[in-house]
């Protein structure tokens, strides 16, 4: 399932501060759409502080080690089950639905 999480962050940020939370979370999460650019608008705080636009929110931390325990505490939804009863766990009830019929029918196609 596609993320509708989008991260942008600040190149000038990452030189300073955030490199490394970067490398960590591209590589633990390689679905979540992250953009580097050279500014992201939030004057005087690329140089202050490692922080990155959450879906346009801006989340920051004192240091690196911080800021990636804020974002993989936010991320956490991500690995959870869905709940039952809401939207996500429908879409999801349907897709395995669909998985599993397409199956049936590969079987019974390889049968005869």
């Amino acid at each position: 399932m596609a993320s509708s999480m989008s991260m942008k962050w600040c190149k000038k940020n990452l030189e300073h501060h955030s490199q490394s939370v970067y490398d960590l979370l591209k590589e633990e999460y390689p679905d979540v759409e992250m953009k580097v650019e050279d500014c992201v608008d939030v004057c005087g705080l690329c140089t202050d502080v490692p922080f990155v636009l959450r879906n346009n929110a801006i989340i920051a931390a004192r240091d690196p080690r911080g800021l990636y325990i804020k974002l993989k505490q936010g991320m956490a939804f991500l690995e959870e089950e869905t709940l039952p009863g809401t939207y996500a766990a429908a879409q999801d009830a349907a897709a395995e639905d669909s998985a599993s019929k397409e199956n049936q029918d590969e079987a019974s196609a390889a049968k005869k």
